[in-house]
C-alpha cells in the first residue's frame, strides 16, 4: 500500500514539475478571439488543450503582428491564430485548430445559384472592409462593380442581407452566424444559402517552445474528437443547426482561388 501511495505521489510531483503558467497573445476578432470571460473559438480550443496538458494560461491582447514578435522574443508563450506560416526560431506552428470558412451567402428564397466568384458580378454584394486583398483576382474584379459595397461593421452584414438590401454577402461563416445569432442562439439559419466559392483557410497556433508545440499537437488530435470541442462552437454559434467542420491540416486544403 505504501508503495502505491509513493508511486501516485511521485507521478503527481512529475506532472506538477512539468506544468507551466503560459501566456497566450492574441487580438480581438469575435467569435474567433474575444477579450472576455470566454475567449472565442480559437483561443478556447488552445486553452482547453493546454489545460489538458496541465498548464495554466493567461492572456495578453494586442495586434497579431506584435503578438508574433513578442512570441519570437520569448515574451509570450503562444499566439493564435496564425495562417500559412512555417516553423522558424522561436515560432513553432501547430496543426490546424479551426478551419476559417470565407463564404458567399444569399437568401434561400431568392434561389441564386452562382458557380464561380465571377457569377457575382452585376449583383449587389456586401462584405467587410479590405476583402479584395484576401480572395484572389476573381473577387477583385467583382469588387470593381458599382453594386459592390464594403462595411467596417461586420456585425451588420447578416442583418442587411436578411432585410434584402443586398443579393449576396461575403464573410467568414462563423463570424456571419455569430452576429446573426448574437441575441438568439436558436435563430433560424435555414433562410440562408451558403455558396462555397472561396477555399477555406486553416488557422493554427504558434509556440515559442517546439517541444510544447509537439505535445499540443498530440493532445489536440484527441481533443478534437471530444464533445467539449463541439461545445466550444455551440457556445458562440448556437445549436447543432450549424455543423462543426473539423479543422484539417494545411496540406489537405486546396488554396487555389477561382
Amino acid at each position: 500500500m505504501q508503495i502505491i501511495v509513493f508511486i501516485i505521489l511521485s507521478l503527481a510531483l512529475v506532472c506538477s514539475a512539468n506544468a507551466r503558467s503560459l501566456t497566450i497573445a492574441s487580438s480581438e476578432g469575435p467569435p474567433h478571439m474575444i477579450n472576455d470571460n470566454h475567449h472565442g473559438i480559437d483561443l478556447d480550443i488552445v486553452e482547453a488543450v493546454l489545460r489538458r496538458l496541465g498548464h495554466d494560461v493567461s492572456y495578453e491582447f494586442m495586434g497579431l503582428r506584435r503578438a508574433h514578435r513578442e512570441l519570437k522574443l520569448g515574451r509570450v508563450d503562444v499566439t493564435a491564430p496564425v495562417f500559412m506560416q512555417e516553423d522558424s526560431v522561436g515560432s513553432y506552428i501547430s496543426d490546424s485548430i479551426v478551419l476559417y470558412q470565407p463564404m458567399v451567402f444569399s437568401l434561400a428564397a431568392n434561389g441564386l445559384t452562382p458557380k464561380t466568384l465571377s457569377d457575382l458580378q452585376g449583383h449587389s454584394l456586401l462584405t467587410f472592409q479590405g476583402a479584395p486583398g484576401y480572395f484572389g483576382e476573381s473577387f477583385k474584379q467583382v469588387a470593381q462593380g458599382d453594386t459592390y459595397q464594403e462595411l467596417t461593421d461586420m456585425g451588420a452584414i447578416a442583418e442587411l442581407l436578411t432585410k434584402g438590401r443586398y443579393e449576396y454577402a461575403v464573410l467568414d461563416k462563423y463570424i456571419f452566424y455569430y452576429y446573426y445569432r448574437l441575441n438568439d442562439k436558436q435563430r433560424d439559419v435555414s433562410i440562408f444559402t451558403e455558396h462555397k466559392l472561396i477555399p477555406p483557410v486553416p488557422a493554427s497556433s504558434a509556440f515559442h517552445d517546439g517541444k510544447l508545440r509537439d505535445e499540443f499537437n498530440r493532445e489536440l488530435q484527441l481533443f478534437m474528437k471530444s464533445q467539449e470541442y463541439e461545445q466550444i462552437f455551440e457556445r458562440y454559434l448556437g445549436s447543432a443547426l450549424l455543423s462543426v467542420e473539423k479543422a484539417v491540416s494545411e496540406s489537405e486544403v486546396d488554396f487555389r482561388l477561382n
